[in-house]
């Protein structure tokens, strides 16, 4: 399950990655106020996506926050598992640095392993040049069926 911290990265990401502010330093308070973050967490997240290399903090009076990469190059899998590397797990024994006393003769070991990959790479298929491009891109109208 995705942790509301994941939740708000992602949020936060995908408001700074938008067209006309890829390119912009954004201040904390339209981040906060336009993603519907609380303030105080929203500090909290922005120094994980820092120190991940995603966001860039710049300090003063015309401070904010801007990407650090272009959103071409930023997939939901980086910012999961930049945040919260557990959320994005089917199980345990399939983390990193887990072990699991059934590795090697649990059948559903193996399947759960096969099923993580294809998760892994469908996040990983989705940047958030693309999220903002399918957003742009509306579905044209289904036409309404008139009764006879």
């Amino acid at each position: 399950m995705i942790t509301r911290e994941a939740d708000y990265s992602i949020r936060a990401i995908l408001y700074l990655s938008q067209p006309d502010k890829a390119e912009r330093v954004v201040p904390v308070k339209e981040l906060a106020e336009f993603t519907d973050i609380p303030y105080r967490f929203l500090r909290k997240i922005m120094l994980g996506l820092v120190n991940s290399g995603f966001v860039i903090s710049i300090r003063g009076r015309n401070g904010g926050f801007r990407l650090a990469m272009p959103p071409r190059e930023i997939t939901l899998l980086d910012v999961l598992q930049a945040t919260d590397p557990r959320g994005v797990t089917l199980n345990r024994c399939l983390r990193q640095g887990e072990t699991c006393c059934n590795v090697g003769h649990c059948p559903v070991h193996n399947q759960l392993g096969f099923l993580q990959a294809r998760l892994d790479d469908s996040l990983r298929g989705i940047t958030f040049a693309e999220l903002h491009e399918a957003t742009q891109q509306a579905p044209e109208p289904v036409p309404e069926k008139v009764a006879p």
